[in-house]
């Protein structure tokens, strides 16, 4: 292999996958402003409370901004491909897929604190903020209901960020030019990672991070969009912090929940102030919906998604020219 071909796949005439994923990487991070979005609470013996306010939501808004333009700067230079590609485009079936991760994930959230509660390491209760004697009180009702819409809109763009991140053109753009396992691999130990410095964080909490980083990776490989993977995301981080009141990732979101649980011992299946994240509970789920949804018959690659791959070219044989492999072909002829 001469130094050209080091670069340039001789198939496409263009830039090998490995360096287009490095250039988005490399054009991700270089604001020097954008290091300190990064930055994770300083750890501690509890669950460190997350900013929800506003602020935080816009400064997400502006992150999956910035992701998409550099994702289009990639797309459209790199590879000659729209914008759609990406995954966030509203093909046919968009919908459905945000529906099926958003009940996908609730029912996974749901299971893995049974099994809590089996284990004797979690008890319900509803939060005493907005219970006031035999009704309601409805100052601590408006508390609660202001910050689990709040969470909700900050879950549902730091979820889109990550994704954008963690699924999105670098992952893809490696799935164009390696086996699936190497992007999956890669990506999904990044993820773990990415997440090393929350607080309460322990070895088993990062092998589950990156193992739901493969659940992920199955859900956008199932669709090749980003709404599924999207969906699962957000929702479980709702339905585990806003909803059941158990630490997200270290970090309780929000501070005032619906319900109230305990995350005892034994910590080995609860996760302890890490939360459902770091436990075995949340293990067996996730490896459990995975199989689910790699085999599931409902998930599918759209026709506009099939088409998106296709860099100037309008038929099959023309996609066999610049090396699109038959996965990204399907459903054209």
């Amino acid at each position: 292999m001469n130094l050209t071909e080091l670069f340039i796949d001789q198939r496409t005439g263009l830039l090998r996958g490995v360096w287009r994923a490095a250039i988005f990487i490399a054009l991700l991070y270089s604001p020097y402003a954008l290091v300190g979005l990064f930055l994770k609470p300083v750890a501690t013996e509890q669950a460190a409370a997350f900013d929800i306010s506003l602020p935080m939501i816009l400064t997400y808004a502006v992150l999956v901004a910035w992701v998409v333009a550099v994702s289009w700067l990639c797309l459209n230079f790199l590879e000659r491909l729209k914008l759609s590609a990406l995954g966030f485009a509203l093909h046919s079936g968009w919908f459905s897929d945000v529906l099926k991760g958003c009940a996908t994930a609730a029912a996974m959230i749901a299971s893995i604190v049974m099994l809590q509660v089996i284990g004797g390491g979690t008890r319900l209760g509803f939060n005493p903020v907005w219970r006031g004697g035999p009704g309601f009180d409805w100052k601590g009702v408006r508390i609660v209901g202001v910050e689990i819409v709040m969470a909700l809109a900050l879950l549902i763009l730091a979820g889109a960020f990550e994704e954008l991140v963690f699924r999105g053109y670098a992952f893809q753009t490696l799935l164009r030019s390696a086996p699936a396992i190497v992007p999956i691999l890669l990506f999904s130990v990044y993820f773990g990672w990415a997440h090393w410095s929350n607080p309460n964080r322990t070895l088993f909490s990062t092998a589950n991070t990156v193992l739901a980083g493969v659940w992920l990776s199955i859900a956008y490989l199932r669709t090749r969009s980003l709404w599924f993977p999207t969906a699962l995301h957000f929702t479980w981080n709702w339905a585990m912090g806003a909803f059941f009141g158990i630490p997200v990732s270290g970090m309780q979101i929000p501070q005032h929940s619906i319900l109230v649980s305990t995350s005892g011992e034994p910590v080995w299946l609860t996760g302890g102030n890490y939360g459902s994240e770091g436990g075995a509970a949340a293990t067996i789920v996730l490896i459990i919906a995975s199989v689910v949804i790699w085999r599931a018959p409902g998930l599918r690659v759209s026709p506009e998604m099939n088409a998106a791959f296709l860099p100037r070219a309008s038929n099959t044989e023309e996609a066999v020219s610049l090396g699109l492999r038959s996965e990204d072909r399907r459903g054209l002829d």
